[in-house]
């Protein structure tokens, strides 16, 4: 039909037929549009998308699977380079105007931009499971730094009784505890009791995290039961470390507070929507 311009056509997010099928590791698809037909002169095999990329930097951003190295062969016979390499040059060419310190900041505030862009998940671009996958570690690191430090708060624990001595008629400076309690909360219950808030809610997202990212996996219910009795221990451990001062207020964190946390943020995240549309709404009428 003679409409080889089809060829060149961006979507919404700037990729070509040549991004999309590099993407998706059509190596068929690829060789038939830079082979020897009439595609290969009429294709931009370096059209760079809104992200930046080229479809040779599509290719390594999904590396280790079958069929890269002859679909990078492919692309690279056919020119294929990557996006830095095109911008590269045209730096170069401004009578060495790279040494000129007043373009310095500009230059490096657009490559900051362009890193943020880079690294920025993006719908339709990055795969789903690779985020899922990078969540799920995130969740589980910040679960094990949340656990740990609940089990060693700052300070420690007392390591044995202590009670002050009135037989002299002198009042001791150090005030009672008791072994295994924090150090901190005797001495500060308010810290003790800001530290506990933040630690048990970053402990009881990270769990729901890890049972969203986990859904329809093969032995849920099992991890289930993991992640429930480890939500337990945490409670009891932080029960048992704080002082009787703060003992109730423990409790009611760890269990009350820390089993709803993960349903006040879905109200919170609503909320802070709503400000900000709101926001918007003020700044627009007032411009």
């Amino acid at each position: 039909m003679k409409k080889d311009y089809i060829l060149n056509v961006m979507d919404e997010q700037g990729n070509t037929i040549l991004h999309l099928a590099t993407w998706k590791k059509q190596r068929q698809v690829i060789e038939l549009l830079l082979g020897r037909g009439t595609a290969a002169g009429l294709l931009e095999v370096n059209a760079v998308n809104q992200s930046g990329l080229t479809a040779l930097d599509v290719l390594q951003i999904f590396p280790s699977e079958a069929g890269d190295r002859e679909i990078m062969d492919i692309l690279q016979r056919a020119g294929g380079i990557r996006a830095r390499e095109i911008i590269i040059p045209s730096c170069e060419s401004h009578d060495n105007q790279v040494i000129n310190h007043p373009r310095a900041p500009e230059s490096s505030q657009r490559h900051t931009d362009n890193l943020l862009e880079y690294f920025k998940f993006m719908k339709g671009r990055d795969s789903p499971s690779e985020a899922r996958s990078a969540l799920l570690v995130i969740a589980v690191l910040v679960a094990t730094a949340t656990f740990q430090v609940g089990l060693s708060p700052p300070g420690g624990i007392w390591q044995d009784d202590y009670s002050p001595s009135k037989d002299n008629g002198t009042t001791s400076l150090h005030r009672a505890n008791i072994a295994g309690q924090s150090i901190m909360g005797t001495k500060s219950g308010v810290s003790f009791a800001l530290f506990l808030v933040f630690n048990s809610i970053g402990f009881s997202v990270s769990l729901f995290m890890i049972n969203i990212l986990t859904c329809n996996f093969p032995l849920q219910f099992e991890l289930q039961v993991c992640m429930i009795a480890m939500f337990f221990t945490y409670s009891t451990a932080m029960t048992s470390i704080a002082p009787g001062s703060v003992k109730l207020f423990t409790i009611i964190i760890t269990s009350v507070f820390s089993s709803v946390t993960p349903l006040l943020t879905k109200w919170v995240k609503r909320l802070l929507g709503l400000i900000k549309k709101l926001a918007l709404d003020i700044l627009h009428k007032v411009s």
